[in-house]
């Protein structure tokens, strides 16, 4: 694991992505971003992405640290300046992940991932004891998803 990036420079990443190509964010759907990103990163990587716990809350996993910087915004689309360092921290591979994971996921609305993310066992479980969700839980959860779908093809 790069220890040096954190949840928020991915949040960077894809708030000024969504800049690039006109999309509209709030921090309901970056949380739930970031919970994904994490999560096939774990799969595909075997490590983590970034170094910050996803924590489960009524609306789904959230990064406390990335929460607490985009909470003036509340429910309105958070507004952010660019800065066109925001890939600094990446790898040519992890943009390039983090690229496809964005084509990918970013096509659902917050509530559809809210969604998503409740119906999914890692953050139910979590919930139950307002806990942390485990990275061992998302990658074993995700992997047994991937495989069932490889399954099916």
């Amino acid at each position: 694991m790069n220890t040096n990036i954190s949840a928020t420079n991915v949040a960077r990443y894809f708030l000024a992505k969504a800049n690039q190509e006109g999309d509209l964010v709030t921090n309901l759907k970056i949380q739930k971003l970031l919970y994904y990103t994490q999560a096939w990163y774990l799969v595909n990587y075997d490590v983590p992405l970034f170094k910050e716990p996803i924590r489960a809350w009524a609306l789904g996993p959230v990064v406390k640290e990335v929460y607490d910087e985009f909470k003036a915004f509340g429910s309105s689309y958070i507004r952010y300046a660019e800065t066109k360092t925001e890939a600094k921290p990446f790898t040519k591979d992890q943009k390039q992940y983090l690229n496809e994971f964005y084509d990918e996921f970013f096509k659902f609305t917050a509530h559809e991932l809210v969604n998503m993310t409740h119906n999914e066992k890692p953050w139910r479980d979590a919930y139950k004891n307002r806990g942390e969700i485990s990275r061992q839980s998302m990658k074993q959860y995700y992997s047994e998803m991937l495989h069932e779908q490889n399954g099916k093809k």
